[in-house]
């Protein structure tokens, strides 16, 4: 085969991404998965290092015949990495069942090196108290998803100690005890397809919060209490809930769900705006009893939306 130089010249100095810089070669690549990202080493000099400088990881195991071989992958990743740079984002998606050592490997790493966001996606059992769950100066933005519902049991001898979190996303766990009162400055919580245990009423105390959204959760026989004196908005969705004592100065309340005359101990003072919905069933008495019930207590409601549902059972 002829080799042409002309041509090799021209596509190098084609060649256009190579000459941007860094950092935004590296917001460009912050979407592939780690595994892609190290294997640019390969095209050239310029790439060489460029992926051990990389401010965002993104680790999946699908990209893995076996979780060992994960493993040794992200342990390779994370020890050659360029230690002057910190890592503001990490993304963890991994299947199988993972065990302390390594969660705590990942955690004193994570930690560290002053990790901003992380998103962990489990499709399966996570060790019940994990350590990388109960500490960080510097972490921000926390989302934990567990495919497996309850597969992640959180039940710690003390609450986490995040006091830099302003955003917490909670998925598919099972919760107990206090969890947030050491979490000051969150201002946004979601739980999503949770459930708790072995307790019969459960604070969330957050003194910061302003934004809360529970979807889906299994709590029939539990009180929960929300500690939150700056609570703006509520969002219930799908939520199966004995009692929710929730402050009376929420401006913006959203449900979505089965008539419920018993689920606000109190009537609310300064409500602006109150979408409500009913899940479709055959119409019974009962149920628009309780819709009287429930909205007197959200007689202050500025603006109240009802759906057509709630207003033919009416």
């Amino acid at each position: 085969m002829q080799f042409d130089h002309d041509n090799v010249r021209r596509v190098v100095e084609q060649d256009r991404l190579s000459r941007l810089p860094d950092e935004l070669i590296h917001k460009i690549m912050s979407g592939f998965d780690m595994k892609f990202v190290v294997e640019t080493c390969l095209m050239s000099s310029r790439w060489k290092h460029l992926w051990t400088s990389m401010p965002f990881l993104n680790f999946s195991s699908c990209q893995f015949g076996s979780l060992l071989r994960f493993a040794e992958f992200m342990t390779h990743v994370l020890s050659h990495r360029n230690h002057q740079t910190e890592v503001s984002l990490l993304k963890l998606h991994f299947q199988g069942a993972a065990n302390d050592f390594f969660v705590r490997k990942i955690a004193n790493y994570v930690f560290s090196h002053n990790v901003q966001e992380l998103t962990m996606w489990l499709g399966h059992n996570l060790p019940n108290n994990p350590p990388l769950l109960f500490s960080s100066n510097s972490l921000k933005h926390f989302t934990l998803t567990s495919v497996v519902i309850g597969a992640c049991n959180i039940t710690p001898k003390t609450p986490w100690d995040f006091p830099a979190l302003t955003t917490l996303h909670l998925s598919g766990i099972v919760l107990s005890g206090d969890l947030f009162s050491k979490c000051v400055n969150v201002k946004n919580l979601t739980l999503e397809s949770f459930g708790i245990v072995d307790v019969e009423e459960f604070d969330i105390i957050t003194p910061r919060l302003s934004n809360l959204m529970l979807i889906g959760g299994k709590c029939s026989r539990v009180i929960i209490n929300l500690i939150a004196p700056q609570l703006e908005n509520l969002t219930i969705y799908h939520c199966i809930i004995r009692l929710l004592n929730a402050p009376s100065i929420l401006s913006s309340l959203c449900y979505t769900g089965f008539p419920h005359p018993q689920l606000f101990k109190d009537c609310f003072r300064s409500l602006n705006e109150v979408p409500i919905c009913w899940l479709k069933m055959p119409y019974k008495e009962e149920d628009a009893l309780k819709t009287i019930h429930m909205l007197q207590k959200l007689r202050s409601a500025r603006y109240l939306t009802l759906d057509a549902y709630i207003v033919e059972i009416l």
